[in-house]
Order: structure tokens, then sequence, then C-alpha cells
């Protein structure tokens, strides 16, 4: 039977799983009492990944078949799966005591920090994480599809030639990428762990321009938890806790007539605001231990926030200070909505954040930079704005349309827009709403022609109005 056949009928077959009852001390447990000895001489990291194989049920074999079955070919199936379970066990011990292997899990080690070094991009831009993370996954997955370090594998075992070598080996990388990536993290879990539940910040104080431009972050954290966040929508209670919220904010609907578009703005209360006030005092604290954890201060800062008693006290007191009658939730949601608010805060990535170091490359979401783009260049006063031209923006009601685009019309450049943005089928669909015939099919032609008539306020037709989608056939 191919080797791969075999692979894939172990893990078929794998019906029933035996439960262990594990002890609290990994010493004690029977799978590792009769290795601990060689356990104990080797390395933490390869002791790690050799525990791991070893407490894991269906790697070492430790399902059971049925004794017998009235089908020849069940029987069949079993007694090879128990061979192959025999076979791979002898392979486990080999490698477990053979001092080459040992050696060759930690060259696979240095081979994957190497990879994940040389996978970082040379520009840290505003998504350099994500852009590492990409180039990382696509380097492992070429450095497993390459098979060198299956080569390596087979030159050390050449004399073992069990059906189970490629299965063996693939479990020994996957563990041992696993434990790579998982090993600094519990270097730095006791310090990110370290944070003080009882700390009181002292409140900081903004300048007029910083507590606008704070204000308007406090509403997009307020608008991505009332509309946004797919973790608060999903949730039993959402309507509940959708109530409390919109009790501290106020919603204003802005409308653009240049556009016919409409942008939302969500405006805090004064309470949820001194509430974000405290928060932000306690992250620019936090962040005072930078040069300590380095990178992993964005951790420790959210692992403060969200034990951090008085912080999440101080919470609960605010959105239960309008008293709204017959909306009650237990602490544990109370808490729901506290993490979900200081996850999505995290994402914002203040600049005094940034000020601290270099840890901070990113620069919050696409969605916030762009709304506080616009925010600030609102607040300028210029003479000359020119109003947004999209095709997205246009209503579908033909009167509506009309009305839209008879106002970009007006507009510098509109030849330009209108050839860029709209099809040939769709300009010839306006030129026929006007009642106008025309052999022309090239843009060049066919825009000048919609422009005088827009600019002149020739109507459409009203064949064309009584269509219920602008370019519709």
């Amino acid at each position: 039977m191919p080797e791969w056949n075999l692979i894939v009928l172990l893990d078929s077959s794998d019906y029933r799983k035996k439960t262990s009852k594990i002890s609290k001390d990994k010493n004690i447990h029977p799978t590792l009492s009769s290795h601990l000895i060689r356990l104990s001489s080797i390395s933490p990291f390869t002791r790690q990944i050799f525990e791991n194989l070893l407490m894991n049920d269906l790697f070492m074999g430790k399902i059971e078949t049925p004794p017998s079955s009235f089908s020849n070919e069940v029987n069949q199936q079993n007694q090879t799966i128990l061979l192959l379970q025999k076979e791979r066990q002898q392979l486990f011990d080999l490698c477990l005591y053979d001092d080459r292997i040992i050696s060759l899990l930690e060259k696979w080690k240095n081979n994957i920090k190497d990879i994940a070094l040389k996978s970082i991009p040379n520009k840290k831009g505003s998504l350099w994480m994500t852009v590492w993370v990409s180039h990382l996954e696509i380097s492992l997955n070429n450095y497993l599809c390459s098979g060198i370090w299956f080569s390596e594998f087979q030159e050390i075992i050449s004399q073992n030639h069990s059906a189970t070598r490629r299965l063996v080996a693939y479990f020994l990388i996957h563990e041992v990428i696993e434990v790579t990536f998982k090993e600094n993290f519990r270097k730095n879990k006791n310090i990110q762990e370290h944070a003080d539940p009882t700390l009181i910040p002292k409140v900081i104080t903004l300048n007029q321009a910083e507590s606008l431009k704070f204000s308007y972050i406090i509403g997009w954290v307020l608008f991505k938890l009332l509309k946004r966040d797919h973790v608060m929508n999903s949730h039993p209670k959402f309507q509940v806790m959708n109530t409390l919220l919109k009790a501290h904010c106020e919603e204003k609907v802005e409308y653009m007539p240049e556009t016919k578009s409409q942008t939302t703005n969500i405006i805090p209360r004064p309470k949820f605001t001194q509430f974000m006030y405290y928060l932000e005092s306690l992250i620019i604290e936090l962040f005072e231990k930078h040069n300590e954890l380095g990178p992993n201060i964005l951790c420790y800062v959210k692992n403060s926030l969200l034990v951090n008693l008085s912080l999440n006290q101080m919470f609960i007191t605010t959105l239960k200070s309008n008293n709204i009658t017959g909306v009650e939730l237990e602490d544990e949601e109370f808490g729901f909505i506290y993490e979900r608010c200081v996850t999505i805060y995290m994402k914002s990535r203040q600049k005094t954040w940034r000020d601290v170091n270099n840890y901070i490359p990113e620069k919050g979401t696409a969605s916030l930079r762009e709304s506080l783009k616009t925010m600030r260049s609102n607040n300028l006063t210029t003479e000359n704005k020119k109003p947004l031209m999209k095709k997205a923006n246009l209503p579908t009601d033909p009167a509506h349309a009309l009305e839209q685009l008879r106002v970009w019309a007006q507009l510098e450049g509109a030849e330009d827009s209108f050839s860029k943005f709209f099809l040939v089928s769709e300009l010839l669909w306006i030129i026929w709403a006007f009642g106008i015939s025309t052999p022309y099919k090239r843009k060049q032609k066919l825009v000048p022609i919609i422009i005088y008539n827009l600019k002149n306020s020739t109507p459409f037709t009203e064949e064309a109005l009584k269509r219920r989608v602008i370019f519709m056939e």
C-alpha cells in the first residue's frame, strides 16, 4: 500500500479515541514516565516537541479498534492500522534517542527563524505587520514544499524503511514550527501578565484641537460598537447593549446636497467622554514601560486595561448611569462590552502612543485615518472646495439622477470625469433619456452632447422617468 494512502487510511480510521487521565504534573504521566531520563537530558525546546507528540493520542496510536468485524475488508484495515501504529512508535523511539535527530530539530528551528527574519519588509509602512505575515506564510509553505527538511530526515534514518517515515517527519516539523513561534510568547507571558489591576492614573487634559480630535475618535469607537462590530452584533443581547450605548451618544446625519450623499457622525455624551479620558490617561501611563517591554508593550497595555478594577467599575457605572427601565445585563455581559470597547480603541493607534518609540508602526484602521482626514479638511476654510464626484453616489431613481447629473455637469473638468466614470452603454442611455438620437458610439462625441443638455436643463422623457432604475434597458 502506498505511503500516502496509509496516512489517509490512518486519519479516516480514527473513529474512537481513548481518553486518558492526565495528572496535573506531566512528569508522572504514564506515557512520559518511560522516557523521563532521556527527556531530562535534551534541551527544553526539543523536550517540548517530544512531550507534545507523546501526549498526542492519535500520533502514539492510542486508539482502540474493534477486535473483529463481519467485513473482511474492515478487519484487514484494522490490522494495517495496528501495524502502522507499531511501526510509528518504533520510529518515534528511534528519533527520540538519536542525537542526530535532536540536532536536526535545532537546525530546523534556526532555518525557520531565518525565514521569519528574511520575511520582514525593508520598509515598515502602515501595514508592515500584515505584509510580514503574508511573506512569512509564503516562505514557510515554500520551505515545506521543497522537501529539503525531509531529505535531511531521511539521511539520518536511512536504515529504517518504515512506511510511516513521512508521517513522523511531518509531525516533527509541524511541532518545530509551532513551538518555535510559541517560545517567545511563553518567555514574555509573565511580563505581559504583570498588569497592576489597582493602578489609578492622573487624568490628562487636552488642548482644543486635540480635544476635538479625541472626541471624534470616541465617536468612531461608539460607531463601531453600534453598527460595525460583528462580534457585538452576534451577541444574543445585542439589542439591550445597543440601547445602553445609544443613551451615551447622539447620532447626527449630515446631508451633502452637492453629492446627494449623507454622513453619519456619532457625538459622545459627557459621561462616556469622561470615561474615555480616564482610559487614555491609563494607557499613556502604561506606555512608560515601553523600554522594558519593547514590542510587547501593546499586549501589556491591553492586558492591563482588561484587568484594571477601577476602569472596569467606572465603565459599568457609566453605562448604568442613565437608569433605563427594563434594561438589565449581567456583570459578564458588561465585561463583554468593555472588552470590545478596549479592543476597538486599541486599533486606533493614537499619536501619543507612537511618540514613545517605533514600536507602534500601524496608524490605526483605514476607515479611521480617512475619516480623520475628512474631519480636518472640513475644519479648514477653503474657498474652492470641489464636491466629490463618484458614480456610486448617483441615485438609482432617474428623476433624482438627472438632478445629480446636472450638478456634476457644472463642475470643472466635468467632461473628463464623465468619460472616466461612465461606460459607453450608460452614456447612450442618458442620451436616449433626453429623447435624442445619435449615430455616435464614442465617448468623445457622446459626452459633449450630454454636458450641453444637462447645462441647458433638458428634461428626461416620460418613458425614461418611468423606469425604476437608471440605465435600465
